[in-house]
């Protein structure tokens, strides 16, 4: 068989393997890429170690232990500081409930209030809007209820996805450049293309990482500013998991000042619940929306505007791990357009030359 036949063969039994190995490897795809972003980031402290230590593999090996620790770390933390201030929070609010209400359960006078106020501006019975209000906190419990649950999952879900990932960090660190290597040279393009793809692509990871940093640190510290003014105990605990808490995705931060502000509304502390989730709801919710493409487009020399879009798209076309690949992808096409335009346009020929 011709040597071209064969290559076309073996194109076509590498294409149909790569798609069966995407397909396995999908399960775990969240993990492969939080443990790619890892590994990009801790590249440059890795190489510097591994030159020091001359031995590659136990640079590695320490690399991987240690954001191994200070990511058990960072967890226990978050587990131990959330479960106190929220009982310390449960206790204050009931205790100051009993205080002020005598006999009758504060749920029951908060909905008693509602009913009063519907009542006198509606001309509608009051049993009728009683059993409206019944049915709709009835309804409200089961949706947090199945929210908590969701929640839940999404915890284990979570702790399944890192310790994968940190399995995962300890190759991509010690065989990650060997395997970019070799997978360059099988690409048809000139090395300089290829390197600057490349770089392109970790240009784009690492502007995504900061933009990740930039706003859970600020959202974080929207967040202790608003629990500060309501007057929850631990204003500065609750920043840092807030802030933890916006790598969440969709979800984010509203996992940590959600259930304060329906404590609020319980408890019947309307207007603390009112400031609470204005504040939250319009300005900590909109941090995220223009800080992320801003420092995301600034590192990748794009427009905030695009590279917002790039998110909302990657997130509605893939779920969570668009708020990657959508500013990945159009990095790099921005990249391969400006190679194109590098070469020129194509060679005129004329009539007579084509054979």
């Amino acid at each position: 068989m011709p040597q071209r036949k064969q290559r076309i063969l073996l194109v076509l039994l590498l294409t149909v393997l790569v798609l069966l190995l995407v397909g396995i490897a999908w399960p775990f795809a969240s993990s492969l890429v939080l443990a790619s972003m890892l590994a990009v980031i801790l590249h440059p402290a890795n190489s510097r170690l591994s030159r020091r230590l001359r031995r590659p593999g136990l640079a590695s090996l320490l690399m991987t232990l240690a954001t191994m620790t200070i990511v058990g770390t960072t967890v226990a933390f978050v587990c131990v500081t959330s479960v106190r201030s929220t009982q310390n929070a449960y206790k204050a609010l009931h205790h100051h409930s009993l205080k002020e209400d005598s006999g009758r359960g504060q749920l029951i006078r908060t909905t008693d209030q509602i009913v009063d106020a519907l009542a006198s501006t509606l001309p509608v019975q009051k049993e009728v809007i009683r059993g409206k209000v019944l049915n709709g906190m009835e309804s409200g419990a089961r949706y947090l209820l199945s929210g908590m649950q969701g929640a839940i999952q999404s915890i284990a879900s979570i702790v399944m996805t890192s310790v994968l990932a940190i399995l995962f960090l300890y190759y991509f660190l010690r065989y990650g450049e060997q395997w970019l290597s070799r997978l360059a040279a099988l690409v048809p393009l000139n090395p300089d293309i290829t390197a600057n793809l490349l770089r392109t692509a970790q240009h784009s990871v690492v502007a995504n990482v900061n933009g990740l940093l930039v706003v859970g640190i600020a959202q974080g510290l929207f967040l202790s500013v608003g629990f500060r003014l309501v007057g929850i105990s631990s204003p500065l605990q609750w920043g840092v998991i807030g802030a933890i808490a916006s790598l969440v995705p969709f979800v984010g931060i509203t996992l940590v000042w959600a259930p304060a502000v329906i404590g609020f509304v319980v408890f019947g502390f309307y207007w603390k619940a009112l400031v609470l989730g204005l504040w939250c709801g319009l300005i900590v919710g909109s941090l995220d929306n223009f800080l992320r493409p801003l420092v995301v487009g600034a590192r990748e020399k794009q427009k905030p505007v695009l590279v917002g879009f790039a998110m909302l798209g990657g997130t509605y076309a893939i779920g969570p791990l668009g708020l990657l690949f959508g500013p990945l992808v159009v990095s790099l096409t921005g990249a391969v357009l400006e190679e194109i335009r590098r070469m020129g346009p194509l060679p005129y020929r004329h009539e007579a030359d084509i054979p």
